[in-house]
């Protein structure tokens, strides 16, 4: 088998150390593989992804800004009709990081992004009574840290320079 691959996607992403790290990590446990960055315009999105989703031996693919929710359509549902999202990046509506999987067929996106966040306060929730938490912007790492909260029953307050993409969100609604 060729060896495997695997790449960070977005846009500024020539400068993240993702391909360091991962390509380290390859190497410390003897995996013939080989982790890259792909940097892709805005408008050239659609049809740039669609022919890196079908690059021979392309194993994952970690999502950044800004298509953590423009991947969805690209992964889910897909050829047999299985929605490809774990329920964690179903309910967020963003996915940081996709794979490929026989068990589905086909590419299953994931969010971690939520799991971070909630690793990050961790030290902090014991030594506070805080019921409320102020969100700015609503992009798709702001929707995993907006659905952690939810899960620990806290209060949102989210500020958005556009009311329209927030307006509907039952703020007031847990996932």
């Amino acid at each position: 088998m060729s060896k495997k691959k695997a790449y960070v996607i977005g846009t500024n992403v020539s400068n993240s150390l993702s391909p360091a790290i991962f390509q380290y990590w390859f190497e410390k446990h003897n995996i013939d593989g080989k982790y890259g960055y792909i940097e892709i315009k805005e408008k050239d999105f659609d049809k740039e992804i669609k022919l890196i989703l079908k690059e021979e031996n392309l194993v994952g693919l970690n999502i950044t800004i800004p298509y953590k929710e423009k991947i969805i359509p690209h992964i889910a549902p897909n050829d047999i009709g299985i929605i490809g999202l774990d329920i964690h990046a179903g309910r967020i509506g963003a996915v940081n990081y996709i794979n490929k999987t026989s068990l589905i067929g086909g590419w299953h996106g994931h969010n971690s992004d939520y799991l971070g966040f909630e690793m990050s306060i961790k030290p902090f929730e014991k030594k506070t009574d805080i019921n409320t938490a102020i969100v700015i912007g609503y992009g798709g790492a702001a929707k995993a840290i907006i659905y952690s909260l939810y899960k620990k029953g806290k209060k949102i307050k989210l500020f958005n320079r556009n009311y329209k993409k927030i307006s509907n969100l039952g703020i007031d609604m847990p996932y």
